[in-house]
């Protein structure tokens, strides 16, 4: 059974059987023709740029509603009250996730200062690790020239590469079930390599790291986590060998590690917080997964989602339909693939099955989907296929000219407020997809298919630079917030109709008063004496205008124009931003 060799060398692609040949025009092996020392130092440098991209993106964007801003308020709620077991949003109890990556954004606020960059650095490092333990894994199993595909395929694919640099959840979550998955296979592999039970105990140990990695999961989001890596694990180890290789997996000391990791804030948060496992778990978790209507979506969801997030690599395999059935051929599988097959197909699965779905449920997928991107890429060159690539670099020459004239022309038809933010990026990134569908042509004209795959790298990272550059035309209010801050006194209320905008909150750096509708804080809300800050009725509004004191209200545009009759004393605009003022009652 191979399970791929300890030195980075390529796996079996058959169970039992040899490499398939290389073929065709172009280069039979990549690592053949340019030294894997220059290979690495220029997958270094890649990573390098990397890692600048997504650090510039996480500093120099607002942060955007409605998750960055939620989960920073937290963060910074913890600061002000100083409490760091029951986390509050607007300053009532908020239970919807558990709190390690309000931890590590609340720290990173104690570090380095209440901004973008600290709020995000929680899933900029998870995400650069992440990378790591991809491009990692992708060596061991299948050889240099799969890691340093890997990269680019994960790195700059548009769904990871945007969350790398957001403050979410998912993104520390996908490190979190990278690094147990990671356990497991280097678990599994010296179980099966070792000859006897004395040599296979230490390596085993590894088993530890993903029980630990699992047990930060569920501190990241909850019981979910402990689901798909189990699941994926016992499923992998039972079939790969049954109980034999599923007993080293089932160690106690293992179990002990993850229990004192899990156990001490659920055990502590409880004590204070009666209402919260029922809250948590039944409402959060199991009646999120089977019942909601929230983010409701098909059951293929998914399907459509997976090639674009992997694009462009992933629309290459696509657009080659040979390559992609022999890709999803069992039969071809190695054990390394199998391993890697299965532990995206159960996220993927699972979240398919939940009556609520967003795109970013299947970040943790990513990994082992840019490693079988890769190695199919790379097999279909090996055999002389490169019809997708072809094909894709053909749609790049198309689109490229096609978005410039859209920024160029879009502003004539469309007035949204967003639309002069948007069109400089637009025309912009058309030449960029035009020279990357050049280059990518030219490359593969020429016979150099592993150049060709090179300068799609290049280009697209490029591209995504762009892309990252224009974060700041995302839905999100520092203007507003900044105003609010610099206008209100502390004796001052602020209040906010029909909805919580989470960054002027945040910006503001104050509590606001809730008008009419409660959202996420309905929970809260409802925990301990909230009639203050919570106000249900318009009459609520008009009395408390009238009064004295100023009263600094954040209301869409909409809202504000269909007031009737108008609030008296006349309102005052202190500040506008897209479709939401904060106005003033004197």
């Amino acid at each position: 059974m191979n399970t791929g060799s300890p030195d980075g060398a390529p796996s079996d692609l058959l169970e039992g059987g040899a490499p398939s040949p290389p073929g065709g025009r172009g280069e039979a092996r990549f690592p053949e023709h340019v030294p894997t020392a220059r290979l690495w130092l220029a997958g270094a440098a890649y990573a390098i740029l990397i890692a600048t991209v997504y650090a510039y993106g996480s500093y120099a964007a607002p942060l955007t509603e409605p998750d960055e801003t939620r989960y920073a308020e937290i963060a910074r709620e913890m600061l002000v009250r100083g409490d760091w077991v029951t986390p509050h949003l607007n300053f009532v109890k908020y239970f919807e996730k558990p709190p390690l990556v309000y931890w590590g954004t609340a720290a990173a606020f104690v570090a380095f200062g209440v901004g973008e960059l600290s709020a995000r650095l929680p899933s900029l490092l998870s995400a650069i690790a992440t990378i790591a333990l991809t491009v990692w894994l992708a060596a061991r199993m299948y050889g240099a020239s799969t890691a340093l595909l890997a990269l680019p395929i994960i790195a700059v694919g548009p769904l990871f590469g945007l969350m790398a640099q957001t403050l979410v959840l998912d993104t520390s979550l996908t490190f979190c079930v990278t690094l147990a998955m990671v356990g497991v296979w280097l678990g599994f592999a010296s179980s099966v390599a070792a000859p006897t039970a004395r040599a296979r105990r230490p390596r085993s140990a590894m088993y530890r790291v993903a029980y630990a990695a699992t047990a930060l999961a569920v501190l990241v989001k909850g019981p979910v986590a402990a689901v798909l890596v189990g699941a994926s694990a016992l499923l992998f180890l039972a079939l790969h060998g049954g109980w034999r290789v599923v007993r080293p997996a089932l160690d106690w000391r293992g179990f002990a590690l993850a229990a004192a990791i899990v156990l001490p804030w659920f055990i502590v948060v409880s004590w204070r917080n009666p209402e919260f496992l029922h809250f948590f778990v039944v409402d959060q978790h199991i009646a999120r997964y089977l019942w909601t209507t929230e983010h409701g979506e098909p059951i293929w969801f998914f399907v459509p989602v997976i090639p674009l997030a992997l694009a462009p690599w992933g629309l290459a395999v696509l657009l080659d339909p040979p390559l992609l059935r022999a890709a999803l051929a069992p039969r071809a599988w190695s054990v390394p693939s199998r391993f890697l097959i299965i532990w995206a197909a159960l996220i993927v699965g699972f979240f398919s099955l939940s009556t609520s779905k967003l795109l970013t449920y299947v970040l943790p997928a990513m990994p082992p989907l840019a490693i079988l991107t890769a190695r199919a890429l790379l097999l279909g060159i090996e055999q002389g296929r490169t019809a997708g690539v072809a094909r894709l670099s053909w749609g790049l020459l198309i689109i490229g000219p096609l978005m410039s004239l859209c920024g160029a022309v879009l502003p004539f038809f469309v007035t949204h407020w967003r639309m002069p933010a948007v069109t400089p990026y637009l025309i912009a990134g058309g030449p960029l997809l035009l020279a990357t569908g050049w280059s990518t042509r030219r490359a593969l004209a020429g016979g150099r298919s592993y150049a060709a795959l090179a300068a799609l790298s290049v280009g697209w990272l490029a591209i995504f630079a762009v892309a990252a550059a224009g974060r700041g035309v995302a839905n999100q209010y520092k203007e507003l917030g900044l105003a609010l801050r610099a206008a209100a006194t502390p004796e001052d209320r602020v209040a906010m109709y029909a909805s919580f905008t989470h960054g002027v909150a945040f910006y503001a750096e104050r509590r606001v008063i809730m008008l009419r509708s409660w959202g996420e804080l309905k929970f809260g809300s409802q925990q301990g004496e909230q009639s203050d800050w919570f106000w249900p009725s318009l009459d609520d509004l008009r009395r408390e205008w009238a009064a004295p004191g100023r009263l600094f209200v954040v209301i869409n545009r909409k809202d504000f124009d269909g007031l009737d009759p108008p609030l008296q004393p006349a309102p005052t605009v202190v500040a506008a931003q897209g479709r939401k003022l904060v106005v003033v009652n004197r």
